[in-house]
């Protein structure tokens, strides 16, 4: 069973830990290849200078080279490589490959035993590698092949980690039927593989479309490696794609040839009339000094070099995916080639079939990078929730107001506000034009409202979603009169899109505006009524506010932002409004109301007996006691935790999705904030 677990996430992409049986490693994280007797810097050294915690090299040379051999049959692979921490070791498929090896070169099951006898943390099966310009057919015969020696490997693997190579070559149906006939198999890893000369291509899309074809088909407790991934340029990519694992030798081979990793690419060192990098080599010497040297030693010095970048751009990735702005990263590393963009656009496309791994809220503004921002997928899902739960669709009065989105609304719009609190939502609905869609006055505190940072000038395809979320929401509405106030935004455009479909009067005015209001009514709501009605329905699914006995709750008010503080009943505290999301968190008073609301079916959390007395307490609720939990529970969504009897022990934030609780045996469910006293 793989010993891996989840501590955090940023839409598919995870920070995990992995257990071997030298260590554990933090995840994502990417192998140097090193040879048993060529590596320029040793393995030792890989992880005392650089840190990288886990290195890979080859079987197969072990194996047919009898001095590594003999040594590391007798003292074990980590004695031959002198590395204390956790080894991978591939089988030889690419070098059959590479070299045009026959068939009887490597038998599949003998190398996976050899691994085995040498004490690699994770060993590799001997797969079939299909090049990209093969037909299908011969695709298909390879996945075949590599399904049946999968098969007969697996249980070889003893005490090893094994990893199961997912092929398929450029087909993403390939992909799919390989990892659902792996997916059943006792495999603790597995590798994307194939994927070397597409890399070397610059084919970044047809990468993008194998993996989430595998991904999504592959349980999720088990680390996903893209084999052959070394270029810094494409971590932050790979990583959004949910890879965990990378390895690639580009460190030696690119300083062999005289290349410098980056970042934004790679450049030939004779092109370079300054060294543009801040690693110890660069920061110690100038361009001259590295020419200046024997090729052994300059050749060293790039090899250095790479492996700082190399490992600063990991380091980077880890930091994005626990601050929850990697898609901006791998925003910015996609201008580096065209290919990296045109993929960038290809993922937040096929995304939607693998989005309930993307986890639901959080509390980090979301900053323009390029048209690609308009098509995330936290905004898509806030609007597609928008237009499901939205409690108000019949009014007199639409009211329309464009705003970029870059500060509060009420900043510009206090006195339109101040009368529409006064009105219910049968009388009038105010809608904000934003860059991210349609934002309703009830959640224009909610994430990502106004943590989106748009600038002030719009790219026509931005434009283009945003008056298409606009009139999705528009069209589920009935109103009376729509009325449009014009203003300095760049979604002020979107009126002739609206207008072309609607009757729509227009001014220029907030005086305008208010002089077009229908008549206060004295029978309307509370505003802290209707805003807590909509949060309601948009983050609980309550679809009928009065089950929850609004008219009965009372609510505490900042004084320094006026918004919502605290709702309470009969003097207690049952929900506080998070202030950076904008949503509720419940307390347990809070969850006995959403249930006896009927609000509870989405996301309740059952835990068995062995974990009731844990929970109580208020410890965490963990993966290996959950029983099972509502199937549209998102990472980020607010969990009620039940016993098996129904009885609820408290509340908290679910830090994984639905699935991965049932899927992984390690880790955290639920952290638990309130629990009965």
């Amino acid at each position: 069973m793989t010993q891996f677990e989840l501590r955090a996430k940023d839409g598919l992409a995870r920070l995990g830990r992995l257990e071997t049986s030298h260590g554990s490693v933090t995840t994502p994280l990417l192998m140097p290849v090193v040879h048993p007797a060529k590596s320029e810097v040793s393995p030792k050294q890989m992880l005392a200078e650089f840190g990288f915690q886990m290195v890979i090299t080859n079987s197969y040379i072990i194996k047919s080279t009898e001095r590594f051999r003999e040594t590391a049959l007798s003292q074990g692979v980590h004695s031959l490589l002198d590395f204390s921490g956790p080894i991978m070791t591939d089988s030889g498929t690419y070098q059959m490959y590479f070299h045009s090896l026959p068939d009887e070169e490597i038998d599949p099951i003998e190398i996976v035993r050899f691994q085995r006898d040498i004490g690699s943390d994770i060993g590799t099966i001997l797969d079939t590698f299909s090049d990209p310009y093969v037909a299908k057919a011969t695709v298909e015969r390879d996945v075949a092949i590599s399904l049946d020696r999968a098969k007969r490997s697996v249980g070889e693997k003893g005490n090893m980690l094994l990893a199961g190579t997912v092929q398929g070559g450029i087909y993403p149906d390939l992909r799919a039927r390989a990892a659902m006939d792996l997916a059943p198999l006792d495999f603790d890893i597995h590798p994307i593989g194939g994927v070397v000369p597409l890399m070397e291509q610059y084919r970044y899309s047809d990468i993008v479309r194998a993996t989430l074809s595998a991904k999504k088909h592959l349980p999720p407790d088990r680390p996903v490696h893209l084999f052959g991934c070394g270029h810094p340029m494409f971590f932050a990519q790979a990583a959004l794609l949910g890879c965990d694992l990378f390895d690639s030798a580009s460190y030696a081979k690119f300083a062999e040839s005289g290349r410098m990793l980056f970042p934004t690419g790679t450049v030939q060192l004779d092109r370079l009339r300054e060294l543009p990098c801040e690693c110890p080599v660069c920061s110690s010497t100038t361009v001259e000094g590295i020419k200046s040297l024997d090729p052994a030693s300059r050749e060293l010095l790039l090899t250095k070099h790479n492996l700082y970048v190399t490992a600063a751009e990991m380091k980077r990735v880890r930091q994005a995916i626990s601050e929850g702005r990697l898609l901006e990263l791998a925003a910015i590393r996609a201008r580096s080639h065209p290919s990296l963009y045109e993929a960038l656009l290809v993922f937040l496309e096929l995304i939607g079939d693998v989005d309930s791994s993307v986890p639901s809220a959080g509390s980090n503004s979301i900053f323009y990078t390029g048209t690609e921002t308009s098509r995330h997928p936290l905004l898509k899902a806030f609007q597609n929730r928008i237009i499901e739960t939205y409690p108000y669709r019949k009014t007199t009065m639409l009211l329309l107001v464009p705003h970029q989105g870059d500060r509060p609304f009420s900043d510009t719009c206090a006195l339109i506000e101040d009368q529409v609190k006064v009105r219910g939502p049968e009388e009038v609905l105010l809608v904000y034009v934003t860059p991210i869609g349609a934002v309703p006055w009830e959640l224009e505190h909610v994430f990502p409202a106004q943590q989106c940072l748009f600038p002030s000038t719009l790219d026509g395809s931005d434009i283009n979603i945003a008056q298409e979320r606009v009139q999705r929401f528009v069209s589920t509405l009935s109103f009376e009169e729509c009325v449009w106030l014009s203003r300095d935004s760049p979604t002020d455009k979107i009126i002739s899109f609206v207008s072309s479909r609607n009757k729509v009067t227009r001014v220029s005015g907030v005086a305008e505006v208010l002089n077009l209001l229908p008549p206060q009514q004295h029978s309307a709501p509370s505003w802290t009524a209707r805003m807590i009605a909509a949060i309601l329905a948009y983050q609980w699914g309550v679809k009928d506010a009065t089950l929850f006995g609004l008219e009965h709750l009372e609510t505490s008010i900042s004084k320094a932002t006026g918004k919502i503080r605290h709702i309470m009943r009969e003097g207690k505290v049952i929900f506080t409004l998070v202030p950076m999301t904008g949503l509720l968190t419940p307390t347990y008073e809070g969850g006995l109301a959403l249930l006896r609301a009927g609000a509870g079916s989405d996301h309740t959390v059952i835990v068995d007996d062995d974990a009731v007395e844990f929970v109580k307490q208020g410890k965490s609720a963990m993966t290996r006691f959950v029983h099972s939990a509502s199937p549209k529970l998102k990472a980020g969504d607010e969990a009620l935790v039940m016993d098996n009897s129904g009885q609820l022990l408290g509340v908290g934030k679910a830090v994984l999705d639905a699935s991965e609780m049932k899927a992984f045996k390690r880790g955290v469910a639920v952290v638990m904030r309130h629990t009965r006293h």
